[in-house]
């Protein structure tokens, strides 16, 4: 897989500037898959999302990113805003929506 960022979002994390990148998807047998990173302030972490085409694997990394804030927000008690905001401006898992009221997407 090819380091071809394509969009970047930074978030507070813990009051600290905290980039996530999301990666162009590449096609592996037939499917596509696109990384997702977040630069967590302990350490960089990525995972990767897979769709029928390129637009559900970018989609759907963009919701496993929010989820992944999501979840350290209520279960780890994190501070996790963007522009100063709690809504993150990413599409929601519909099972996550409850985590992420403010979400307007």
């Amino acid at each position: 897989m090819t380091d071809d960022v394509i969009a970047r979002r930074v978030f507070k994390i813990d009051g600290q500037p905290t980039e996530c990148r999301f990666y162009r998807p590449e096609e592996d047998a037939g499917s596509f898959f696109c990384k997702v990173q977040i630069d967590w302030p302990e350490g960089a972490r990525s995972k990767r999302a897979g769709g029928v085409d390129e637009v559900q694997a970018l989609l759907l990394g963009m919701m496993l990113a929010h989820s992944e804030l999501l979840a350290a927000r209520n279960m780890d008690c994190r501070a996790i805003s963007w522009l100063d905001d709690q809504s993150l401006g990413l599409p929601v898992t519909p099972g996550l929506r409850d985590w992420d009221p403010d979400n307007r997407l």
